[in-house]
């Protein structure tokens, strides 16, 4: 299962790995060694390309460190980003091929202690989210508090849940105009495979179940591991099911409440496939908008939507 880092970190390779040189774990000379999760330099030969990634095409005009916290990050952990980033710059004087100009914090929550003792200030010119350390090359993003628009998604994905889930719902409306959406959605739809296969909660109705099993038949059809170890394909199947069990309990019981008795194995069963085809706000409104001999009348009838 990919953690936070490791999910910020697919989403950026995804989008960048091709526009110039991206290295992970990017070590900084130092007293002690020091590393950061990324570095991306951009490469003149793919400079459109890049732009026309939106913000992140902005935020990568320069070579730059990216570091996400899936946490409000500390005082202290922020003192050491400036660290990395002085100390890299350091360094890219004597290397010039390994130059850093800027940091990005991609933060999941808002650091507010950490945003009042630097007196960072959102950034003039850029979305809100963006709040520039005075004097500094440091840029702390607030991924909740950017805005909803195509260009922000990437970034968003690398938010808590609740900014990951409308993220999520926007790559999915806007699939055709959202800066490399294809990619960006297949890599975010194998993170959360892996996610459901490990039976991971959070994210166990986040990805539609169809779009799951597609994933996997992909997977399957051009024989691709995606770094997927054997006997795998078991368990992500397996994760599915949890996903979905995860999904019905609510609905299970409200449907269960309106009808005053338990369902039947093959009323479960109707519920299942329908959550897999109409979705969970559908069965919401069913459930609320009939009476009980309606909605046994509805779980029966075989061409019910």
């Amino acid at each position: 299962m990919a953690s936070h880092d490791e999910r910020a970190k697919n989403i950026l390779d995804v989008l960048l790995d091709d526009l110039g040189t991206l290295e992970r774990e990017f070590e900084v000379p130092s007293l002690r060694a020091q590393r950061a999760d990324l570095r991306f330099a951009p490469s003149p030969k793919h400079t459109a390309t890049r732009r026309s990634l939106g913000i992140l095409g902005l935020m990568t005009e320069v070579a730059a460190l990216f570091e996400p916290f899936s946490w409000a990050p500390s005082i202290d952990e922020v003192q050491g980003c400036l660290r990395k980033l002085l100390n890299a710059q350091h360094a890219g004087a004597l290397t010039p091929s390994r130059a850093v100009e800027r940091m990005w914090l991609l933060c999941a929550g808002r650091p507010d202690a950490a945003l009042a003792h630097f007196g960072a200030m959102p950034m003039a010119g850029w979305p809100s989210g963006f709040y520039a350390l005075r004097g500094l090359a440091l840029v702390i993003v607030v991924l909740a508090e950017l805005p909803r628009t195509d260009d922000t998604v990437a970034l968003r994905l690398m938010g808590a849940i609740t900014t990951r889930r409308g993220a999520y719902a926007d790559l999915r409306a806007r699939l055709a105009t959202v800066p490399r959406g294809a990619k960006l959605f297949e890599v975010v739809v194998r993170d959360m495979v892996l996610a459901r296969a490990a039976g991971d909660g959070e994210e166990a109705t986040m990805v539609d179940t169809s779009e799951a099993r597609a994933f996997i038949e992909r997977v399957r059809n051009e024989g691709r591991n995606e770094g997927l170890e054997a006997g795998l394909e078991r368990g992500l199947e397996a994760g599915l099911e949890r996903g979905l069990e995860a999904g019905l309990r609510p609905l299970v019981r409200q449907f269960e409440r309106r009808l005053g008795r338990p369902l039947s194995d093959a009323e479960r069963g109707a519920l299942a496939s329908r959550l897999d085809v109409v979705g969970p706000d559908r069965l919401g409104d069913v459930v609320l908008d009939l009476d009980s001999a309606a909605l046994a009348a509805w779980l029966a009838s075989p061409n019910a939507t």
